[in-house]
């Protein structure tokens, strides 16, 4: 008798759920919601994942920022820097003005300078910088604006404007210094850019 009661009420409840379930809306997925589940996959390292969904928003809106953001920055980490730059110039293209843009900016700063282009990557480095002069990465907090500050140099140094270089260095330890007229304070200079970017 127990065992009856307990299925009747098992039962009654299961179509309760139907029935309430069948007066809703059915839920689809969007572009937002696949970009931030690609996101919670890169913040787990699973940047393979993260790129099938962020490809999956794509397939629904091309024009949502983030989503170019997050292809950028998983690519990034995979080392693939020419797509990731690629990615980025997609979403700079949209003229997002949320922190997304200033997202993209970095992230194609450092994709720049991994290629060997220091002039892009100093440039959309300083301008992540004017847009958020203490800029910390949501996704990653250990990425911040002393990484761009580092790629400014590394960019100045790269294009052998070891004078911009210093300047940018002293930004970040004002007790250094270096006569970057000499090839030993640029061997110098180098060094202490090095030892920043362990550091940050």
């Amino acid at each position: 008798m127990q065992k009856s009661l307990t299925t009747n009420a098992l039962t009654a409840a299961m179509a309760l759920a139907l029935l309430a379930g069948g007066c809703r809306e059915k839920l689809v997925a969007d572009t937002p919601d696949f970009t931030e589940y690609g996101w919670e996959l890169w913040t787990e390292l699973d940047y393979r994942g993260a790129i099938i969904q962020f490809e999956e928003g794509l397939a629904f809106d091309e024009s949502y920022a983030d989503t170019w953001n997050g292809l950028g920055w998983a690519y990034i980490e995979l080392g693939a820097a020419d797509t990731s730059d690629t990615k980025f110039d997609r979403g700079i293209l949209l003229e997002d003005t949320t922190d997304v843009m200033v997202e993209l900016l970095a992230g194609r700063a450092f994709s720049s300078l991994a290629t060997g282009d220091f002039t892009a990557a100093v440039t959309d480095a300083k301008n992540a910088l004017t847009a958020s002069p203490v800029w910390i990465f949501k996704r990653n907090t250990a990425i911040t604006y002393e990484d761009l500050m580092i790629t400014v140099a590394t960019g100045f140094y790269g294009a052998a404007e070891f004078d911009s270089s210093l300047v940018w260095v002293k930004k970040l330890d004002s007790n250094f210094d270096a006569d970057v007229t000499t090839p030993a304070g640029r061997s110098a200079l180098a060094a202490q850019i090095e030892l920043l970017a362990s550091s940050s």
